[in-house]
């Protein structure tokens, strides 16, 4: 990012972008007032930025400006060259060279690196300029490649800890990082990404598989891949290779990949989105499992939604919370294969109560690919499926009752708990020949202290041989099913595995655990096949249920059609695809681009308020599809009570007022309401208001204010206290104090702590009532109401401990920034804002969040029909988020005629939500506009909470 560009206004140097040049050490006052022989009264960064650059002077005696310019300006940094050394340095990494000796001392070292090719270096600048001093000087900060063999920018943002000590990238790697094993090059320099068919002019899909191993998600990908590829070109993205990886090739147009998995990371999928996008531009990408996370939010920020397919339970998934969230915070359609997994994730991520674009859809039944590494002849074919009817019935047990499972021998496919079952069986029905045989691999592969040893014990104690059978994976299933009278899906958790979904649509008597697998909510929720669901892990009663289907088999036909029934109205690959097809269709819908594009073009969506504090940084581009991917995600517009996860996109702009005052911008067609506002002429409504910022400032606001001005602050914690007497003292404006605490010793503490404030101090000891607004609208209510004060301010020590202490202090800080001041006199450009608009009832600081009335619409009813504030109030809006704010005293008058006394107030400790406390706070902006005022805000660029 180009910091010049934010604190300078084209054609014009700022105060601002002078102290930026103070702060970065470059700009030497006392030279330079001696070069010019400056008067005292003028700003020398000033004078340099205006005027010194353009006749040859120098920031310092051993800068070089004349020498360094031409680099710079090949690069687009035309301005002073002071200006432009510390605005490259700002972007982190090695100190730059300042002069022609500095340069060539590096240029020097640079040159001896193989890895610098001045040849291909050279046609990336002008011709003339030296290739190795370009690099160093401005080349390498701006990610210019030296070679086809080495990327700086890749390399500083896999390891961001070199670069924040100061490292140059290519010599850091060379001297050091390749003994250490360092990524130099990105997985996208190294893949092939073929060309699509010739003449094929279909839209092109991504389907983006974790792996290519032959178990259920790949297997489940490389069926969509089939399915899609007759309407599209499917470009399959591998990330791990596998024996499918033959097959996904076979079926997809083009197949990238496969990635190393030491190369999972978000700068690897991020280069892996760009060139995926240059090379194919995707219509949308189908994301097969939750192990894609990264390539999701990668793919969004160039412009591709994803359908994530999520198969995986929070419990036994890594770093489930990081990898979810990454789907759940950018991939605009999420499908789920049954409902206990998406309750498994609703259970941990509360934001997804009130998110859309969220579907439950059973998966179709899947085609197995043929193996290769296993191929027979036909008669060899033969052969092995005669093996395994024999193991299924060997001679003597032909009329036995046959139980099938299968799946990896692991505790979470709940092997003991089949071999449980069968031992029940036995003792509840002695009589019953059975025979119980699991198909899976790993019975073999562990140790002695493995779970499969415990198995197996514990089949030899419950007498179990010869009744219970372990065999090895199979290449062909068909015969099992054939033989198996019953299929035991004893699983403890499992989203939707495919054999039973095979075993389903085969018509197979198939008994689940309730709340353990997809396949048993679906076999639940028929009257017809409910009764093979049983309790949770209660072996008692699937060995009764078995029992009965072995003693009944005259049923079992009846129950196979009800079965295959069920299977056939719910898994079918077909419609499954058309649904994923449907909603990728969806979210990249051409309206959204018209949309993108004009939100980039306005550049008006802003990091600091759309983005949480750390955030990753986003250009302009990437922070217009992040803003629209939230709206599109969080708006919850049909869900006027509750407080969602969207943050503001832009200042003195509330997105969901103007949705709903706007039904066009959700229906038909979902419009980003920000873009819809700007198509429109930024129409002014409920859903804007003026947003005062020192970076614009005001008639005034640079001196003290004539307006009497007072502030109220209200102290529980009382530690906070020197951090406003010091944020007050960096305006110019005369204030008053009156300061409420609790005990006689914390007024002592404020005493101390305001005793150098420029205005009177008024310290009064209240009662743990009301938190802080019951001082302030019941302890001051003949103050607010005397006409002795043109403007009044409120705010408080919030700590807000329920939430964290740390969120708190955050709030609190961000709050008093914007209200008060310190980086910016504050206080001054609120008096100044009151001056010019004599509407204008409440100032308070732009909150980046929209909360909503949660629980607190009720109470705010019951208040504005005593103030008669008219109702119904409004659903969406925008008030002092934390109750702290400037205001006329006029404006607040209805709040003073309630004539609130303390017991009006709810008794400690206050719930966190649905209290009066919280209506009031609510209520602010109703209030205001009931007497004929306006509200506004106050934003600090660059503050977040």
């Amino acid at each position: 990012m180009n910091l010049i560009s934010e604190l300078m206004p084209a054609g014009e140097i700022s105060s601002g972008t002078a102290d930026f040049l103070r702060a970065s050490g470059i700009f030497d006052e006392a030279f330079y007032r001696r070069l010019v022989e400056l008067p005292a009264e003028e700003d020398a960064a000033l004078h340099y930025l205006q005027h010194g650059w353009k006749h040859g002077l120098e920031p310092n005696d051993s800068f070089s400006g004349s020498f360094l310019q031409p680099f710079y300006a090949s690069c687009g940094y035309d301005g002073p060259p002071a200006l432009s050394w510390a605005d490259l340095c700002a972007l982190g990494g090695a100190r730059l060279p300042t002069n022609a000796p500095e340069a060539e001392a590096q240029a020097f070292q640079l040159r001896s690196i193989p890895l610098f090719d001045a040849d291909h270096y050279a046609r990336l600048i002008p011709v003339g300029l030296d290739p190795a001093l370009h690099y160093v000087l401005i080349g390498e900060r701006l990610g210019l490649r030296p070679s086809t063999g080495f990327d700086p920018a890749f390399y500083g943002e896999c390891y961001p800890d070199l670069i924040a000590a100061g490292m140059a990238p290519l010599q850091h790697y060379w001297f050091h990082g390749r003994h250490e094993g360092r990524r130099c090059l990105a997985a996208a320099d190294r893949l092939e990404f073929p060309p699509l068919p010739a003449g094929d002019t279909r839209p092109v899909v991504l389907v983006v598989s974790h792996e290519a191993s032959r178990t259920g998600a790949p297997v489940l990908g490389w069926n969509i891949v089939r399915h899609l590829a007759r309407d599209y070109q499917v470009v399959s993205v591998m990330m791990h290779s596998g024996p499918l990886e033959a097959d996904f090739a076979a079926a997809a147009a083009v197949q990238v990949g496969p990635m190393q998995r030491s190369e999972w990371e978000p700068a690897q999928a991020r280069r892996m989105a760009e060139r995926l996008v240059r090379e194919y531009r995707p219509l949308y990408a189908v994301t097969n499992s939750i192990e894609t996370h990264l390539m999701v939010p990668a793919l969004a920020r160039f412009g591709v939604p994803s359908v994530s397919l999520v198969h995986e339970f929070m419990i036994y998934t890594g770093q489930a919370h990081l990898k979810m969230a990454d789907i759940y915070h950018w991939a605009p359609e999420v499908i789920f294969p049954a409902r206990i997994v998406a309750q498994s994730s609703y259970d941990n991520f509360y934001i997804l109560d009130h998110r859309s674009g969220i579907s439950v859809i059973p998966q179709g039944q899947a085609e197995l690919p043929s193996r290769p590494d296993i191929s027979a002849s036909p008669e060899e074919a033969r052969e092995a499926a005669d093996r395994l009817r024999a193991i299924m019935r060997p001679e003597g047990e032909e009329d036995a009752f046959v139980v099938l499972g299968v799946g990896t021998v692991e505790i979470r496919k709940g092997v003991d708990l089949f071999v449980s079952t069968a031992a029940t069986l036995r003792r509840m029905h002695p009589e019953l020949r059975f025979r119980f045989v699991w198909i899976g691999g790993n019975f073999q592969a562990l140790g002695d202290t493995g779970f499969c040893t415990f198995l197996a014990d514990q089949m030899a104690r419950s007498r179990l041989e010869g009744s219970v059978v372990m065999i090895e994976p199979v290449a062909d299933l068909e015969p099992a099913y054939a033989a198996a009278d019953a299929f035991f899906m004893c699983s403890r958790l499992d989203p939707q595995p495919n054999v039973g979904i095979d075993a389903v649509t085969r018509g197979i008597p198939t008994l689940c655990f309730e709340s353990a697998c997809g396949t048993g909510e679906v076999l639940a929720a028929d009257p017809a096949t409910r009764h093979l669901v049983v309790p949770y892990l209660d072996v008692h009663a699937a060995a009764s249920v078995l029992g009965e289907l072995a003693r009944n088999r005259e049923d079992l036909p009846r129950l196979r059609c009800e079965v295959a029934r069920v299977g056939r109205e719910t898994f079918d690959m077909a419609r499954y695809v058309a649904a994923i097809d449907a909603r990728g269709r969806d979210a990249a819908d051409p309206r959204h681009a018209a949309d993108r594009d004009r939100l980039i073009e306005a550049a008006i969506i802003d990091p600091d308020l759309v983005q949480p504090p750390g955030a990753p940084e986003l250009d302009n581009t990437e922070l217009a599809l992040y803003a629209m991917r939230q709206w599109s995600l969080w708006n919850v517009v049909d869900e006027p009570h509750v407080t969602s996860p969207l943050r503001r996109p832009c200042a003195g702009f509330h997105p969901q007022a103007y949705a709903q005052a706007h039904p066009e911008v959700m229906r038909p067609a979902t419009r980003d309401p920000v873009a819809h506002w700007l198509e429109r002429g930024r129409p002014a409504g409920r859903w804007s208001h003026p947003v005062y910022s020192p970076l614009r400032p005001l008639p005034g606001s640079e001196g003290a204010s004539p307006l009497r001005i007072a502030l109220h602050s209200h102290f529980h914690y009382v530690d906070v206290a020197p951090d406003l007497a010091w944020r007050l003292s960096c305006n110019r404006s005369a204030c008053d104090l009156f300061l409420t605490t609790g005990t006689e010793e914390n007024a002592e503490i404020l005493r101390r702590a305001f005793r150098q404030h420029r205005g009177a101090v008024d310290i009064r000891i209240v009662p743990n009532r009301g938190r802080d607004i019951g001082p302030f609208l019941t302890m001051l209510r003949q103050e607010l109401a005397s006409g002795g004060y043109d403007v009044f301010g409120h705010v408080h020590g919030k700590k807000t401990l329920v939430v964290g202490g740390g969120i708190g202090d955050a709030w609190r800080n961000f709050l008093w920034e914007n209200l008060i001041g310190g980086q910016h006199p504050m206080l001054d450009l609120a008096a100044a804002a009151f001056v010019q608009d004599s509407g204008l009832g409440l100032l308070m600081a732009e909150d980046p969040h929209l909360v909503g009335w949660d629980k607190n619409r009720d109470f705010a009813e019951d208040l504005a029909r005593r103030m008669d504030i008219p109702l119904p109030l409004d659903d969406f809006f925008d008030f002092p988020i934390g109750t702290m704010f400037w205001a006329r005293p006029a404006a607040l008058r209805p709040l003073l005629d309630l004539g609130l006394g303390w017991d009006d107030y709810p008794e400690e400790p206050v719930p966190y939500d649905g209290t009066i406390l919280h209506a009031l706070e609510r209520l602010m902006p109703f209030v205001i506009r009931r007497t004929g005022h306006g509200i506004g805000g106050l934003r600090v660029p660059g503050t977040n909470w």
